[in-house]
């Protein structure tokens, strides 16, 4: 008689990107604050599928919902299929794209601090049934207990009040937020709400579950950026790439999550400027959260190293030296905007903050963005990030102000450090560290007070295997010069990590 093998455990899929909202209006830029239909949700929906897919995860279109086939109740009936497929030991990925909202606590149980449930809003959500179309979380607390004997990953690319970071302006800020607004909600439930018995701030741990939220506080907003030419949340990006395997860091064919962790929170803290720091819980642990696949990456269509035309935005004249050859004018998901005033312009990045503030050379910032957005492509997926630790906060520091950062070696083998500055008007810096001897791995520190131009720096740390001496003799031919996007060039065949962390700084 011959045993049977044990059963494999399996990944199972459900994804949901809501872009379009029944009661939403479509957004504009033309239009006033409010509440509009999202523009990057099903980008980030459908390229977590793509990259599911690509990796054996079971997910038929059924349990793939875009805009009107992600109503609550579409939701809750793929998660019941979830629950009836898949067999205990084998794990649930959920991910959501959309709106995020916040709710007055009306009923038990009363467990927020700020008396507030945070909710996901499907397509259903109407601001005058607020508590229809929409789960709260202890809801989904209640969800997430009817799965225990599961492995979940839960990920949600959403946000649920206004709050900034720095002195960024709203107005420039070039990607949709993703804030569906506060609700005074009735008392009395709906008819579709699930009963929960304990809410998600009981502090009581679920194990099975490993929640990866956009945010690290309830109170920051999720803001949609451009990336490959396409609308997308940061978060849902990066989550795809760690679909695909590339959060693997040492591998061995198992994604923990404390690999998840540095990998995403590396990501998308750098592409986001420091607005947007993820948060995965529970964190630091080596629990294994899903095999990585032996597959290709997702397509190079999805993973350019810049997109042919840098995408910005023109507010009032448009400034000398914007080359209509390299760069397009876009209403929303500008990496640059020009802001036209009493002869000068203003220039602002695309989390909202002032980069600079020229009278022309609009060139030399188009040349800077097109440079950083070209080192995010180039961040190697197969070694760990770069560590860096900043001794001031993400805040803009005042003129006269002790600012430092220290660098760390991704590993043993990556320990020659070249450090530059991308500086706010598109002057390339270099060197700022002594190069003649690999870094030890408790790091490289930099100290210095902040003097004018103030603005919006960004330090870039790039630690190989061998000195890189193409990189060097690139860098020195051009340090004191704008910045050149061949500079990418010399770093696309050496084996390094990147890591890059901005300066943000303000006159008194």
């Amino acid at each position: 008689m011959t045993l049977a093998e044990p059963a494999q455990a399996k990944e199972y899929g459900l994804v949901v990107g809501v872009n379009e909202y029944r009661a939403f209006e479509a957004w504009s830029p033309d239009k006033p604050a409010g509440l509009y239909d999202l523009q990057g949700a099903v980008n980030d929906a459908e390229r977590i599928a793509r990259a599911m897919r690509r990796s054996g995860v079971d997910l038929p279109d059924r349990r793939l919902l875009l805009d009107d086939r992600a109503t609550k109740q579409g939701f809750l009936d793929a998660w019941a299929s979830l629950l009836r497929e898949a067999a205990p030991g084998d794990t649930l990925i959920v991910t959501y794209a959309g709106h995020g909202g916040q709710e007055r606590e009306v009923n038990a149980p009363m467990d927020e601090a700020d008396g507030r449930d945070e909710t996901l809003m499907f397509h259903d959500f109407d601001p005058d049934r607020p508590r229809e179309g929409r789960l709260n979380d202890d809801e989904l607390r209640t969800l997430l207990e009817q799965a225990a004997a599961y492995n979940v990953i839960w990920v949600m690319d959403s946000c649920h009040s206004a709050g900034l970071s720095r002195s960024s302006s709203a107005r420039n800020m070039m990607g949709q937020t993703r804030s569906g607004g506060l609700y005074d909600i009735p008392d009395e439930p709906a008819l579709t709400e699930i009963k929960a018995d304990a809410g998600d701030e009981s502090g009581d741990i679920l194990p099975h579950v490993t929640q990866i939220l956009a945010t690290e506080t309830e109170s920051k907003l999720v803001q949609e950026t451009r990336i490959g030419g396409k609308l997308h949340g940061a978060l849902s990006y990066y989550f795809a790439d760690a679909v695909a395997g590339s959060a693997d860091l040492d591998g061995d064919g198992i994604m923990t999550r404390s690999e998840l962790a540095a990998f995403i929170e590396d990501r998308v803290f750098a592409r986001m400027n420091q607005t947007q720091q993820p948060r995965i819980l529970p964190r630091g642990d080596a629990r294994p959260v899903f095999p990585a696949p032996q597959t290709a990456p997702l397509p190079v269509a999805d993973q350019p190293l810049s997109p042919p035309k840098l995408p910005v935005h023109v507010i009032g004249a448009a400034p000398p030296g914007l080359d209509p050859g390299r760069t397009e004018t876009v209403a929303t998901g500008a990496l640059l905007t020009f802001e036209a005033q009493d002869g000068v312009w203003n220039v602002f990045n695309h989390t909202g903050d002032r980069i600079t503030t020229i009278s022309g050379g609009a060139e030399r910032l188009v040349a800077r963005a097109t440079v950083l957005d070209g080192l995010d492509a180039l961040k190697s997926t197969a070694l760990p990030p770069v560590g860096i630790k900043a001794a001031q906060s993400v805040e803009s520091q005042k003129v006269g102000s002790l600012v430092g950062f220290t660098f760390f070696p991704p590993d043993e083998k990556l320990r020659h450090l070249t450090l530059f500055n991308l500086a706010s008007d598109g002057t390339l810096q270099y060197p700022l560290a002594d190069e003649h001897k690999p870094i030890s791995m408790n790091g490289h520190s930099l100290l210095f007070s902040v003097t004018p131009p103030t603005g919006a720096d960004q330090l870039v740390a790039v630690f190989c295997s061998r000195p890189p001496l193409d990189l060097r003799a690139a860098l020195r031919r051009g340090a004191g010069r704008t910045v050149s996007p061949g500079l990418l060039d010399a770093l696309s065949d050496q084996r390094c990590q990147i890591g890059r962390i901005g300066l943000f700084t303000v006159s008194n």
